[in-house]
């Protein structure tokens, strides 16, 4: 009976080492899409792919970035077809970043993102971009100066966004969520080409603001800074502002923004309904340049302080007006707000929410502290 079981016992294991993979495909014989882009819907789709072209192996390996265009019945049909001339079958699941046209963004997103919302074959964390005064595939064509691919490229700057400002990034899940949610319009961070030593090199700069699922305008890099303020994201800007240093004039400092809270509260009373904001930053000092800037003395602290509160007040106002007025939509989400914490208003008023957004009061207090004066919180003396 002993001998019997390792018998048994010895089949096991010989089985284990006999069985293989019944189903697999030669990593050669793939073609890994870094980034996506569609181009055009109307009458046929335009999609342009940007694929890692590998060769050699070990250290010597190298990876050459491919962009390839066609077109299709759809998104997903044109993808497939590039594989034909590509002579690779491309796969999906490695893509960082994905690529609307302005014409298409104008016309509707929803075409083009539809697929890659319900795709298996993508990642729901592909970053979404609208190009702005070019197409995708000059996106996916130009140069990035460190970066092996234009999507690699735009990966990195993403990841940064923290620190460079200027644009709010989303990928695919948030972009699906803003555009199912009500009382919020969605926006994009925009790509543009700008050029470097004779080279076109992929900018990240600016939002693009859509309505439904169509594009009615766009915020530049420094609206955006403020855009991303109001929408409580955390992060580290530069701003340079001309400051009064009591009587000795005005200079240009630079201040580095290390914090920033907000408070947002949806009022509703007497039948009325309003938003009142608390925006609370802090700053330190990057340059002065030849300011005689004392930050040991608390006269003068307290004036700079007041000045940058001012100077974002007045920028946080001019928002506000050009969301209100002249885009007419609510990317900052005050609708969202009432319908969670104000559903008796929501109820009230959210039915025709643009009309009663145009002319919603909004009250903001701006508070601004330097707290980091650099090395030293002293100007630096030139000896006479």
């Amino acid at each position: 009976m002993r001998f019997r079981h390792a018998g048994i016992l010895a089949l096991c294991l010989v089985c284990l080492l006999l069985s293989g993979c019944w189903d697999y495909v030669e990593i050669e014989a793939l073609d890994f899409v870094l980034g996506l882009g569609v181009d055009q819907i109307d009458p046929e789709y335009v999609v342009v792919m940007e694929m890692a072209k590998t060769s050699g192996g070990g250290q010597q390996a190298s990876v050459e970035p491919k962009v390839l265009a066609t077109k299709g019945q759809s998104v997903s049909s044109a993808g497939r077809a590039l594989s034909n001339p590509a002579g690779l079958r491309a796969i999906w699941s490695h893509a960082y970043v994905f690529l609307i046209s302005e014409q298409v963004a104008q016309d509707g997103i929803l075409p083009a993102v539809e697929y890659i919302v319900r795709s298996r074959n993508t990642r729901s964390t592909i970053w979404v971009f609208i190009t702005r005064d070019c197409t995708a595939e000059e996106v996916f064509k130009s140069k990035p100066p460190m970066a092996n691919s234009v999507s690699e490229h735009l990966n990195a700057v993403v990841l940064m966004q923290e620190t460079i400002s200027g644009f709010l990034p989303l990928q695919v899940w948030e972009l699906h969520q803003e555009l199912a949610d009500e009382g919020v319009y969605a926006t994009l961070p925009t790509v543009r080409l700008v050029h470097e030593q004779g080279e076109l090199v992929p900018l990240v700069e600016g939002t693009a603001v859509l309505k439904d699922d169509k594009m009615i305008g766009w915020l530049d890099g420094h609206e955006s800074d403020i855009f991303c303020l109001l929408k409580g994201i955390l992060q580290r800007g530069h701003f340079v502002i001309d400051t009064r240093v009591e009587d000795k004039g005005r200079f240009p400092i630079t201040y580095e923004l290390v914090g920033n809270q907000l408070q947002a509260k949806p009022v509703f009373k007497d039948g009325e309904i309003s938003m009142s904001l608390s925006l609370d930053m802090q700053f330190a000092v990057e340059e002065m340049g030849r300011a005689p800037l004392n930050f040991r003395d608390e006269k003068m602290a307290s004036s700079v302080e007041a000045q940058l509160a001012t100077a974002f007040q007045e920028w946080v106002e001019e928002l506000f007006w050009k969301l209100q007025h002249e885009l007419n939509a609510d990317v900052l989400g005050f609708g969202r707000l009432f319908k969670r914490k104000e559903p008796e208003a929501w109820r009230r008023f959210g039915k025709d929410w643009d009309t009663n957004f145009r002319n919603l009061p909004v009250d903001v207090e701006v508070t601004c502290q330097v707290v980091v004066a650099g090395l030293s919180s002293e100007p630096i003396n030139v000896r006479d």
